[in-house]
């Protein structure tokens, strides 16, 4: 049917499709908001089940050519044949318009299938109009793709992060704002000895702690600084042993107010570490007295001393105590200062130092402290910055001084270990943990981008520093830090170009120095192993320039480079430096992942709560024993006036002691439960009660979930009321509609049967009529007339029979009984079937004279008693008795016809006197199945029925019982 607008009316009706022009402003108004929305709007018919008109929006969004390929359409032939929650899109579609009689509007998410075949989500929101005084509906359907793929990512990320809390091996914990403990994870757990976070909570959190007061020392420090940080603490576990913690905490608050929201913190043992470092420290002491022992027994053997100081690991020196000129050395020493042996006696400590010392001091005043000192009986250890006399180079090292017995000499021994490789690694555990707390502390990634810079410029020299991330498309890269002295284009680059392209490509780190320099102007170009030429995109005018880049990978897919440059200092990088950077830049990207990650939860979360909140289903969280939540959806479902009314209540409390199928609501809801927390799933059909008493009948989907450190279930409810009555309704339907096909299909063969016979049979005797009708002799000529009589009243006779059944099926059989001679009428009978069958068969009248008057429908009754009668004589043998006897049974009166013919099969029984059923032991006899049908249907307008009792070979015996009518 097309689709236009109707000039007179304005309104839509089956032959429009949209709104045509009225003189009221606001129907003016709502048509141009109708073809210019860029929603996709639709008008549907609700009693027609179509669309009549959308908008050029809609056209769009179903990908069709014009509004015609929509119109005339219902919703599931614009969908898949099932929706996501497995029940087919026509039956929700029911479902659906039963709501929206019910509410006048309703919203909920749809999956819609465009015509080239692809399927799209979509946010659907219907609302009821009147338009001429008649109902219609407006839909405006939203695509929500994008949105679907939103919430499945933050899935995913959520999930990550929760993996990760649970994963890692440093205790995390997290306290309200009066330092209750409200979340701990398993490492936490583990190195306190509890079970579980509701096990910790009951103990009072000075009884974990081996002092007291370092709690409340603590609890001050976050007062009056906001965050401590690696504090060494003293812990007990629940057992009683005790193990050494490194600390960290700090105060979150609201940027808004500045009030406290909760406190993060951290807990390393080092319990190990402690002790092997006492332990250390005792041997150090031993190792320090001996020495001093061993000191007085070498000074008798200057040969042994001199071997063992040139053989020594670490650095040694002998100078005098009061010049402070160095007397002798051994090979790492020179080494260290960078000259040999001689060079060295003409210089002091002050001369193989900066000027000043880390601490703000004189080098020359700091060392004369420490030598008299040890010249005072002392055995200082310190730390000392030396520097190489040929390279300038600064290495920080451990000293250890000791005054060496010697007659009238004040002499000095200093062993020297270079800490660089150790203060190295401290930086980076440093590092690592200021890492780790920037996450935990910035709320933004730009933010969180600044303090990886601050933190790695402890390492080295990071003045032009940047990080680039890979985009989305995976083909470009760009820059959302970038801190550089020179002005540098910051737009997006190809991963063919540039160093930091490059890395990106082969997820291997770069160090890039001058020795690379290959372009007049000083640009930086970098000859590969395998001959590629890259040329780097920021670079400065100095040919010195080096270029250190490593990559960003999180389990094994690199998404991004922290790279640095410097334009002075040709040896600012080495591979040292790319160790320590490919070391960190695995923590910037953890770190750089988790900030994602948190940012995702966030927007998840708010995200889920708007969903909990807005969803047309009912949803309630809830564990073993009680509700925790519930959503507006559910209260009202449940009829509620507030969620407080169902939180605490157990599923037990909001239904029928007893289940529709007999079980126990409480055993029933146990067994659910128990179902979903074993398999993480569970859907059932639910009987609910409101809050009214009344009942209503829920479809219930459990899911298992993670919720605050503990698995509980998601219950998922839906009022399936009207939808299931409209399964039964639609499955009744379907049967009825099987049975009417089946009849159909029936009544077509027997026709093609039934009536091809008798009409070969009139054709055959009509062309000998026709032919030889001069030569036929008389007899021959009334044969062939009597056959044609004979097949056309056969043929009238099914013709009747098919009408008398269509008359009992549409109801226009009317029961009409009047008072009758029994005796008489069944007499008539007798003779109109013995006649039509030839005398076939001898049947044999027997009443009672209690039936002499009889009150009821002659015409029925004829139907009734000719069709048995004629079975009976169709399936006897020839000659054989048919017996036709009517007797009183009480209030009955009983009429039985028996014969001695076939039978009929047991099993056939049950589905005879359904319209076109035969016995399968009759096929070759004629006939068309409609008689028991007839007999059946005209004894029950008698108030009666019909009885069959037969056997295959021994003969069929019918009884008709019908209840005696009295005169009105």
């Amino acid at each position: 049917m097309t689709s236009k607008r109707s000039n007179e009316t304005g309104k839509w009706d089956e032959r429009s499709s949209a709104l045509a022009p009225t003189t009221g402003q606001i129907e003016s108004m709502f048509e141009r908001y109708f073809e210019q929305s860029a929603e996709a709007t639709w008008i549907f018919d609700p009693h027609a089940g179509v669309f009549l008109d959308c908008n050029e929006a809609a056209v769009r969004l179903m990908r069709a050519n014009s509004k015609t390929d929509l119109l005339q359409r219902s919703p599931a032939e614009l969908s898949p044949p099932f929706q996501p929650d497995g029940s087919p899109s026509l039956e929700k579609q029911v479902a659906l318009m039963q709501q929206m009689l019910a509410e006048g509007s309703t919203r909920f998410e749809w999956t819609a299938r465009r015509l080239d075949g692809t399927d799209f989500p979509v946010d659907v929101l219907i609302t009821r109009i009147e338009s001429n005084h008649r109902q219609l509906h407006i839909v405006v359907s939203r695509d929500i793709t994008r949105r679907k793929q939103a919430e499945a990512a933050a899935r995913e990320s959520e999930q990550l992060l929760a993996s990760v809390a649970d994963n890692v091996s440093e205790a995390l914990y997290r306290t309200g704002p009066s330092h209750e403990l409200i979340y701990a994870n398993p490492a936490y757990l583990r190195l306190s000895g509890y079970d579980s976070l509701e096990e910790i909570q009951r103990v009072q959190r000075e009884t974990l702690y081996a002092n007291s007061v370092d709690r409340q020392r603590l609890l001050n420090l976050l007062e009056r600084h906001g965050a401590f940080r690696n504090e060494e603490i003293e812990y007990i576990r629940c057992d009683g042993q005790h193990w050494w913690g490194l600390t960290n905490s700090v105060v979150i608050r609201n940027p808004q107010n500045g009030a406290v929201l909760y406190h993060v913190g951290s807990v390393a043992d080092i319990t190990e570490r402690k002790h092997a470092a006492d332990e250390i420290q005792k041997l150090n002491a031993s190792l320090e007295q001996r020495i001093v022992e061993r000191t007085a027994e070498l000074t008798a053997s200057e040969a042994q001393l001199r071997t063992l100081v040139e053989h020594a690991p670490e650095a040694i020196v002998v100078f005098d105590g009061d010049t402070g000129r160095f007397l002798s050395s051994n090979a790492p020493a020179e080494q260290l200062y960078g000259c040999d042996a001689e060079e060295l006696t003409l210089l002091t400590p002050a001369d193989v130092s900066p000027e000043f010392q880390p601490s703000g001091r004189m080098s020359a005043q700091l060392a004369r402290e420490k030598m008299d000192e040890a010249l005072a009986g002392g055995a200082p250890v310190f730390e000392w910055i030396h520097r190489n006399c040929r390279s300038g180079k600064l290495i920080p090292t451990e000293v250890r001084l000791v005054r060496l017995p010697a007659e009238g000499k004040r002499l000095l021994r200093a062993s020297i270990i270079d800490n660089t490789e150790r203060q190295r690694r401290e930086a980076i555990q440093h590092a690592t943990f200021e890492i780790s707390e920037a996450v935990h502390t910035t709320d933004d990634l730009p933010s969180l981008y600044a303090r990886l810079h601050a933190i790695i410029k402890t390492l080295m020299p990071a003045d032009n520093f940047y990080i680039a991330l890979l985009n989305p498309d995976g083909e470009s890269f760009g820059f959302p830090y970038l801190v550089d002295q020179f002005d540098l284009s910051t737009a997006p680059l190809r991963l063919d170009q540039g160093l930091t392209g490059y890395v990106l490509r082969q997820g291997k780190p770069l160090l890039a120095g001058p020795h690379n320099s290959a372009t007049p102007d000083g640009r930086l170009q970098v000859v590969m192993e395998n001959g590629e030429r890259i040329e780097a995109i920021f670079c400065g005018p100095s040919a010195a320039m080096v270029w250190l880049g490593v990559p960003l990978a999180i389990r094994g897919r690199t998404f991004g480079v922290v790279a640095m440059q410097d334009y002075e200092n040709p040896d600012a990088y080495g591979e040292g430096e790319k160790r320590i950077l490919m070391f960190v830049a695995g923590q910037v990207a953890q770190a750089i992942e988790r900030k994602r990650a948190e940012q995702a939860l966030r927007e998840s979360e708010e995200k889920f709560r708007a969903l909990f909140e807005a969803s047309s289903q009912g949803v309630i969280l809830h564990d073993e024993s009680q509700y925790l939540q519930v959503n507006p959806a559910a209260v009202r479902m449940l009829g509620y006036d507030s969620e407080a009314q169902l939180i605490g209540r157990h599923p037990r409390d909001t239904a029928p002691a007893v289940q529709p199928d007999g079980e126990s609501s409480d055993t029933a809801a146990r067994r659910h439960i128990q179902e979903c927390m074993r398999r993480g799933r569970a859907r059932f059909d639910w009987l609910a009660t409101r809050a009214n008493g009344q009942s209503v009948l829920l479809e219930v989907i459990l899911t298992r979930i993670e919720w605050r450190g503990r698995q509980i279930i998601q219950a998922v409810i839906e009022d399936v009321s009207d939808r299931r009555r409209a399964e039964e309704e639609l499955l009744r339907s379907l049967a009825l509609e099987k049975e009417l096909g089946q009849m159909k299909s029936n009544f077509v063969s027997m026709v093609s049967h039934e009536f091809r016979t008798p009409l070969g049979i009139i054709q055959s005797s009509t062309e000998i009529l026709s032919d030889y009708l001069d030569r036929l002799d008389p007899d021959d000529r009334r044969e062939q007339l009597h056959s044609i009589v004979k097949n056309t009243r056969r043929m009238a006779d099914l013709m009747e029979e098919v009408l008398v059944l269509g008359r009992l099926d549409a109801g226009k059989m009317d029961f009409k009984p009047a008072r009758l001679d029994l005796r008489s009428f069944c007499q008539r009978v007798v003779e109109e079937v013995s006649t039509a069958t030839e005398k076939r068969c001898i049947i044999e009248l027997g009443r009672d004279e209690g039936l002499d008057e009889f009150f009821g429908d002659e015409r029925l009754l004829r139907h009734i008693f000719t069709n048995l009668l004629s079975n009976a004589v169709k399936f006897s043998e020839p000659g054989a008795l048919v017996k036709f006897e009517m007797r009183v049974e009480g209030d009955e009166a009983l009429f039985s016809i028996c014969d001695r013919g076939v039978g009929i099969p047991e099993a056939d029984l049950a589905w005879l006197f359904k319209a076109f059923q035969r016995g399968r032991n009759v096929a070759h006899i004629p006939g068309t199945g409609l008689g028991l049908t007839i007999v059946k249907r005209c004894a029950e307008l008698h108030g009666g029925g019909v009885k069959l009792e037969s056997a295959v070979g021994k003969g069929t015996t019918a009884s008709v019982r019908i209840p005696f009518q009295t005169e009105k």
